[in-house]
């Protein structure tokens, strides 16, 4: 098994050697579903003609996964000889899909406006029609529930966040919440 992997990685890094300084001979993109080709390739500098430069594609990958639009762990570069002889370089990316509906559900003694607010005082804004990060809504289900704890004191408040698929490329978000997980109106504060 691991002479396989030796030999698999061996391989491989040939495979980059042999390329390296080769022409570049085509760009492509795929699994891009929502931007198109030329949206992508606006933050890419790789071009068909160029010298292949390994940090150059790297920074490239870098440069498409700040658009915050990818998820890092999918979004890749790769290459592969070309029918000439030199180089295709391939961008394979996977984007995030968009929040089409946000929903505060289970609010009782809190508005959503208010929720809101805090989100943006704090930065971990969210809003519909923006990329879904798992991150940004781990950040805002903290902000929130730190809000009901420590401002408006729901001692035991809950906040889970739920998602569900629209399609391919959209998601519904709401944030689920239980201002007193166990219904003790004498622990509310007023507002």
């Amino acid at each position: 098994m691991l002479v396989a992997v030796i030999s698999a990685f061996l391989f491989v890094t040939n495979v980059v050697a042999q390329q390296r300084g080769k022409l570049i001979e085509a760009v492509d993109i795929l699994g891009n579903r929502r931007l198109t080709d030329e949206e992508i390739l606006k933050h890419i500098k790789a071009r068909p003609g160029q010298r292949l430069d390994e940090k150059q594609l790297q920074a490239d990958l870098q440069s498409l996964l700040k658009l915050n639009l990818f998820r890092t762990t999918q979004t890749k570069v790769l290459t592969e000889i070309g029918v000439r002889g030199g180089v295709n370089v391939i961008f394979e990316v996977y984007e995030l899909p968009f929040i089409v509906e946000l929903n505060f559900d289970g609010l009782r003694y809190v508005t959503k406006e208010e929720l809101l607010v805090e989100l943006r005082e704090q930065k971990a804004e969210i809003a519909a029609n923006s990329p879904y990060q798992q991150e940004k809504m781990r950040n805002a289900q903290q902000v929130i529930l730190e809000y009901l704890v420590k401002k408006r004191g729901f001692i035991d408040a809950k906040v889970i966040v739920t998602e569900e698929e629209v399609s391919a490329t959209t998601v519904k978000v709401s944030f689920v919440i239980d201002e007193l997980q166990n219904d003790d109106e004498e622990n509310c504060c007023e507002k």
